[in-house]
């Protein structure tokens, strides 16, 4: 926000500041009327690289529209009242001649400006003749957020203006290029009711003080606001306090951390927070201000809860391994990559696996995984530790993703096999530090990081840094710190395991969680078996009914496939004839397909009984199994090709019957094989089952 004419001019970035903090609105318009100077603040290495990411992402969409073609009108940014009205006209006088793009449209009345990133058109009637414009921004991020929306409603009030017609849609082009359009209708009354309360905020400012927030981190004002908030000693600085809470505890006459460690349970009562949770915020308070007063970190262990805490961690095991990851979100344009994943023995040993590209990446969760299936041979009572739960996350994510090791990761997640020692710390103590991160906790045991990565942060910046210049130092800084990351992960069981040692030392023996091996589920790894077998045969002979080959879980179990494969042009003939002597279904040439080919059985055997898939050929790639176990039990599955879950999800209940109520609904419901409008042998409704499953800111000054 600015002064510009004796008034104050708004942009769409105050009004998202606005939503985000109104302490941050009341700074900001503090610096307009002149009553105190902005923060000299230096721009951070992290914001600079979005920046920079943000600029290009830009640039790349400019230049995809002028490759297809597209006439560019491009206007110039300015920040001053005359220069703005000027920039203003320009882009009115580039819409009235129907340029196809408008880069960096200019929007100004006065009272709010600010620069539309694009401004593509299109061929819907306006003032201007048989076309008008719609709204686009790009944006980092793969998915929508609610400030880019309000931006572009902003925008898009003062558009409705200048061309006599509002526009249809808004567009947010994400970081994969991707343009998502929006309704307008759809967002337009919220953005003007927002307006309305910061324009009501910036003619009346009330007194605010700071708060923290998640945006803090982001907010050239933190530096301001942090020191506020300790002289003020806020309740804010305990950890794990929630702003309600923190509104409540206030209410109640409860307004510093000190007030609040101290506090009678009367006065904690009368806040009206839940008992758990105000002697959870009490017993932090009191160990926050017990360093404070002493100058030593402390933490006091809890009573010990079955299934928490320290008595989450299992027996210790000379198999044991230690996992963190690194990786950067930017990386293809907010894509993201895991690109290191560092993995640790009890021994120290450390090995670095890395991925700069995609196959690499499916490369290294392949061997990830093989690793720990490995180790859990040779050690059946090992587990891997990790800390916070992002590593389990990126686990999912990549083996999902890359359709590879689904199967063993199910199968180590099933017996337990990773161990977040986040929440045994979190569930077991009470430490004296305003956050439980593992580099807060590492004052406990005695570790520290040095080195020239020192942070996740710093890690994701020096590999950006590697991208560009190949610089070898770099990635052997970034491996330096994740192996630290192991060590620390290791060094904290051992600190926790003391901790536990001095549990028992005052209560006794404690009970730990039981080393399990789960047998995998038989009747869907049989499945699996046969549905691998078939779409590897499938994929052998160049068959596109599958997509992309991919495979399924290892063949585990009795099961077998025997038989062939359905050709070209044959489909599943009616009930009447399309069985041979032995009363098994058979495959016939499609009516129109060429010449009759031999027909063609696929047999399932397993599970102590056996039947046949039959498989047609019909539409757009549809294709249907059904199971005969005798007379009329049948089930009808249409799968997805691109889903290989969904299919050995579909023979395993084939192969068992399914439903008793499904199959009676089969027999009676004479439409339950009609397809789409009518059309026989299309599938309806399948199984029923579905498969489980900052870029250029602107501103007004």
């Amino acid at each position: 926000m600015q002064r510009l004419d004796g008034r104050l001019v708004l942009s769409p970035t105050d009004l998202t500041h606005h939503q985000e903090c109104r302490h941050l609105t009341r700074l900001d318009l503090g610096v307009a009327a002149g009553e105190w100077a902005a923060p000299e603040t230096e721009t951070t290495d992290e914001l600079q690289l979005v920046f920079d990411r943000g600029v290009a992402h830009e640039k790349k969409y400019l230049e995809s529209l002028r490759a297809a073609g597209k006439t560019v009108a491009e206007i110039d940014t300015v920040f001053y009242a005359a220069g703005r009205r000027r920039a203003e006209a320009e882009t009115f006088e580039a819409m009235r001649s129907g340029v196809d793009v408008v880069y960096q449209g200019t929007f100004f009345d006065g009272a709010w400006g600010g620069q539309a990133d694009f401004l593509l058109r299109v061929e819907v009637p306006s003032s201007f003749g048989g076309w008008s414009y719609e709204i686009a921004d790009t944006k980092l991020a793969r998915k929508l957020k609610v400030a880019a929306l309000l931006q572009m409603a902003t925008y898009a009030e003062r558009l409705t203006v200048l061309q006599g017609v509002a526009p249809g849609g808004i567009h947010v082009v994400t970081g994969d290029g991707v343009s998502r359009p929006w309704r307008l209708v759809d967002v337009a009354a919220y953005a003007r009711r927002a307006r309305a309360r910061l324009e009501a905020f910036t003619t009346a400012p009330p007194s605010t003080a700071p708060a923290p927030i998640a945006y803090c981190d982001q907010c050239r004002w933190a530096e301001k606001c942090t020191t506020e908030l300790r002289d003020a000693d806020d309740l804010g600085l305990v950890a794990f306090m929630r702003g309600d809470h923190r509104d409540a505890l206030r209410a109640a006459g409860i307004p510093t951390l000190a007030a609040l460690a101290t506090a009678g349970p009367e006065q904690l009562a009368a806040s009206g927070i839940g008992a758990d949770a105000r002697t959870r915020l009490q017993q932090q308070a009191a160990e926050q201000l017990r360093e404070r007063t002493t100058g030593v970190a402390s933490r006091t262990l809890l009573d010990p809860v079955d299934g928490l805490g320290l008595l989450r961690l299992p027996p210790p095991s000379d198999g044991d391994l230690y996992l963190d990851f690194e990786g950067d979100p930017w990386f293809e344009d907010g894509a993201g990559i895991e690109y290191l994943a560092g993995i640790g023995d009890r021994s120290g040993g450390f090995t670095a696996l890395w991925a700069h590209d995609r196959p690499a990446e499916k490369q290294l969760v392949a061997d990830l995984i093989d690793r720990i299936v490995s180790a859990v041979r040779a050690d059946p009572a090992m587990h891997v530790y990790h800390y916070a739960p992002y590593e389990v996350t990126a686990l999912k994510k990549l083996t999902g993703g890359y359709g590879v090791r689904e199967a063993e990761l199910d199968q180590l997640l099933r017996e337990e096999r990773f161990v977040d020692l986040y929440p045994v710390v979190r569930q077991s103590m009470r430490i004296s530090k305003e956050s439980y991160s593992i580099k807060k906790v590492e004052a406990f045991y005695g570790r520290s990081h040095a080195g020239a990565v020192a942070s996740a942060l710093g890690s994701v910046l020096e590999y950006e840094a590697w991208l560009e210049d190949g610089d070898q130092a770099r990635l052997d800084g970034i491996e330096a710190y994740n192996k630290d990351d192991v060590d620390s992960t290791r060094e904290l069981h051992d600190w926790l395991e003391q901790q536990r040692a001095e549990l028992e030392a005052q209560l006794g023996p404690l009970p730990r969680p039981a080393v399990s091996v789960v047998a995998p589920d038989a009747k869907v790894t049989e499945a699996q078996a046969a549905e691998q077998e078939l779409t590897d045969r499938l994929h052998a002979v160049g068959h596109e009914l599958l997509g992309r080959p991919r495979r399924l879980a290892p063949p585990r179990g009795p099961a077998g496939v025997v038989g062939g494969l359905p050709p070209a042009g044959l489909r599943r003939r009616g009930a009447g004839g399309g069985r041979d002597g032995a009363g098994r279904a058979v495959l016939r040439p499609v009516r129109g397909a060429g010449e009759a080919q031999p027909a063609v059985r696929v047999r399932v055997s397993g599970a102590g009984h056996e039947g046949v898939l039959r498989w047609r050929r019909a539409g757009r790639g549809h294709r249907e199994a059904a199971r005969h176990g005798g007379g009329a039990r049948h089930r009808d599955m249409s799968t997805r090709p691109q889903d290989d879950r969904c299919r050995a999800a579909a023979a395993a209940r084939a192969r068992s019957g399914g439903p008793a109520e499904h199959r009676e609904s089969a027999r009676r419901d004479p439409g339950h094989r009609q397809g789409r409008a009518g059309q026989p042998g299309l599938p309806r409704t399948g199984t029923g089952r579905a498969p489980r499953s900052r870029g250029n800111a602107l501103a007004a000054g």
